[in-house]
């Protein structure tokens, strides 16, 4: 596996709910790669934000994505795929 992007475009999603399934796909693809310290750098790296609206939506701290992209996981929070300014996807590629 090259690498691993999540994606979120409003602050009506969350990249939380993808990690999990992503990582667990990652883990299995051989490449040496520290999963276990890649989850806890996202663990501790992801922060509860309650909206005006009530809703409870979790982003990924900006120092922490710094340090994910170094492993090859990019995050992008806040945009929309239609804007086509992914910074973080035209990283992975």
């Amino acid at each position: 596996m090259d690498g691993l992007y999540f994606r979120v475009s409003s602050d009506r999603q969350t990249t939380e709910n993808q990690f999990e399934d992503l990582l667990q796909v990652a883990e299995k693809d051989g490449s040496g790669r520290n999963w276990v310290a890649i989850r806890e750098k996202l663990s501790r790296g992801v922060q509860e934000e309650q909206l005006a609206s009530g809703r409870l939506v979790y982003r990924v701290q900006p120092e922490v994505v710094i340090q994910l992209t170094r492993d090859c996981v990019y995050v992008e929070q806040g945009k929309s795929g239609k804007a086509g300014n992914l910074s973080a996807f035209n990283a992975l590629l």
